[in-house]
């Protein structure tokens, strides 16, 4: 390979890379995807001059990426965003003419996050000069005898291929019979479907009895921990005070504003106090955390707390209460931190098994299957698996708020756009409830400077709520305007519901709280204290109007494209902050 073809190459794949990275982050006319779609193009034409007409074919063989049967390096110095459209699209070859143009380079761009397939996805885009192929130069110039080429085709074929097509190679190197073949693949897709179809009957069962016991537990454990303790301490990731309540600012003695900043151990008065803290605070969820405890104050005081206090357990360990003597000198320590990663690691172990079992529900969903019956099951076990999965990343975005690691990307977005895409994700649901759902869109809307798919989330939220407690026939109104007054866009979700009691308005976006007229429907009631969490931080704000019988109205004012400036302002002058101190406005 000359020099000069070398380079072409290099330069082209850097140009492809570019535009698969900007059209997955961008809009279609963001000027970012314009000019990487522009300059692909430009090295692919430049490319094909090269190869004097011939068009480019992007192979990935094994662990090859070869270019019209030259292999140009190894896949693992491949880019991630490339090699991610060849396995999860399930293809081996993408193949270029020199008649792509623009549109067609910046909607290829997006095939790997599709989820209808890759042929269905290139025809409703109208993409035509852009082809995906199999094995067109699988083991292209690899000269190996002819048994070992054979083995290793065998193996590459199953290795690149789905389940169905590699059954199918398998049995036609069994049989050249075709009408045997179909019958041997008909015979084993019958038994696959029954075994998968009892694997997962009985994993939906286990993960939903180990879903009641965990929330069980959970809830128990946090009635029993949360009845011993009338007040907080919150503290950062380095241990200094952030917030008090005013019985806590009672126990420390000296009032929040003389305490903020400083170290918990700095705070507590050592003689007459006990302080007992993990010694790690910082909010873990992909690993076990450190046990070790580190404890503060007089030997004897220390020891007359612990005497003081007794746990009861179950015959399975499990905390179900506790039995005190109180002392006027003992003073009893802080548990949110130790709320917080019960959570957190609870709902990790329960998000790796239901990931297997919604795809194993999937893949066999899009099976043609005859029984009536078999598919209602698939289809409810779909349901509770979606219903399931939703209550974790409830439970995973509360952890993520609360540790301050939830990332917004901010650009600037069409707000009907936004108010169009969290109708469309719920109005199958909300039709499955016999209810109306309506978007109102407006025609002179200005932009907001948001994370579209956070806003979208908040909408979806907000939506997701009105069809829980809005009973049969009854409708949903999602409205979007502009008011010029205050240079806002508001989005209104207003429901014909049950409502929601005073009494519980003044806690409603507070965690774990899920009351509407009195009632209580399945989930974790941390929807709305995300939803709010997700707006502030996005500098909106949220509100609600309530009535008992009559239904419900939640409006949410965004600020409009200027917000930017602001935003990109206060980023570069002031420090980080957690996402609690912006909800506080501290």
């Amino acid at each position: 390979m000359d020099d000069n073809l070398k380079s072409a190459i290099i330069d082209f794949l850097k140009a492809f890379t570019r535009i698969v990275v900007q059209a997955n982050l961008y809009n279609e006319d963001h000027p970012e995807v314009k000019a990487a779609a522009e300059d692909s193009l430009k090295k692919l034409g430049f490319l094909l001059s090269l190869l004097k007409g011939e068009n480019i074919a992007l192979n990935l063989s094994g662990n090859k990426f070869i270019l019209n049967g030259i292999q140009i390096m190894t896949s693992d110095k491949m880019p991630n965003s490339i090699l991610n459209i060849y396995k999860n699209c399930h293809i081996d070859t993408i193949e270029f003419n020199d008649k792509v143009s623009q549109i067609e380079m910046i909607k290829f761009s997006k095939i790997g996050v599709s989820k209808i397939s890759p042929e269905q996805y290139l025809k409703e885009n109208s993409i035509s000069n852009i082809k995906i192929l199999i094995d067109k130069y699988v083991r292209a110039n690899i000269k190996e005898n002819s048994k070992t080429q054979e083995n290793q085709s065998i193996d590459t074929d199953i290795k690149n291929q789905n389940f169905i097509d590699s059954l199918r190679t398998i049995v036609s190197k069994l049989t050249s019979d075709t009408v045997l073949q179909q019958k041997l693949i008909e015979e084993l897709m019958s038994k696959f479907r029954k075994e998968v179809e009892i694997a997962i009957e009985k994993a939906v069962k286990e993960i939903k009895a180990e879903k009641v016991k965990v929330e069980n537990d959970y809830i128990r454990t946090e009635s029993v921990i949360s009845n011993i303790a009338s007040s907080e301490i919150m503290i950062d990731k380095n241990g200094n005070v952030i917030m008090a309540s005013s019985e806590a600012e009672k126990i420390t003695g000296k009032v929040l504003k003389e305490i903020t900043g400083k170290k918990i151990f700095d705070v507590a008065n050592i003689e007459e106090q006990m302080i007992n803290i993990a010694e790690e605070i910082k909010g873990i969820s992909d690993k076990k955390i450190d046990p070790k405890i580190k404890t503060g104050g007089k030997e004897d005081l220390i020891k007359t707390i612990k005497n003081s206090t007794a746990l009861i357990k179950n015959e399975e360990g499990k905390i179900v209460g506790t039995i005190m003597v109180p002392h006027d000198i003992a003073k009893l320590k802080e548990v949110e931190q130790l709320k917080s990663d019960f959570i957190s690691t609870v709902t990790h172990e329960l998000r790796s098994p239901l990931t297997s079992i919604k795809m194993a529900l999937d893949l066999i969903s899009r099976e043609k299957i005859e029984n009536q019956t078999t598919k209602t099951m698939i289809n409810a076990a779909i349901r509770n698996a979606e219903r399931l999965n939703s209550i974790i990343n409830d439970i995973l975005d509360f952890s993520k708020l609360q540790s301050g690691k939830m990332t917004f990307s901010f650009s600037s977005e069409n707000p009907n756009d936004i108010a169009q895409n969290a109708v469309d994700a719920m109005l199958p649901w909300a039709k499955s409830k016999d209810l109306t759902l309506n978007l109102i869109k407006s025609e002179n809307v200005s932009n907001i400077y948001v994370d579209k798919k956070r806003m979208e989330q908040v909408l979806i939220n907000l939506i997701s709520n009105a069809i829980k407690f809005t009973p049969a026939n009854g409708k949903i109104d999602v409205l979007v305007e502009y008011i010029s007054s205050s240079n806002t866009v508001v989005f209104s979700v207003k429901d014909t519901g049950i409502g929601i009691r005073e009494e519980d308005k003044k806690k409603i976006f507070e965690k774990f709280v899920q009351a509407a007229g009195g009632e209580k429907i399945g989930g974790t009631g941390l929807g709305l204290a995300i939803t709010k969490a997700m707006v502030v931080m996005q500098r909106g704000t949220i509100s609600f109007e309530s009535e008992v019988g009559k239904g419900s109205t939640f409006k949410v004012y965004m600020p409009v494209d200027k917000a930017q400036i602001a935003q990109q302002d206060t980023e570069e002058t002031l420090p980080k902050k957690s996402w609690w101190r912006k909800i506080l406005g501290i």
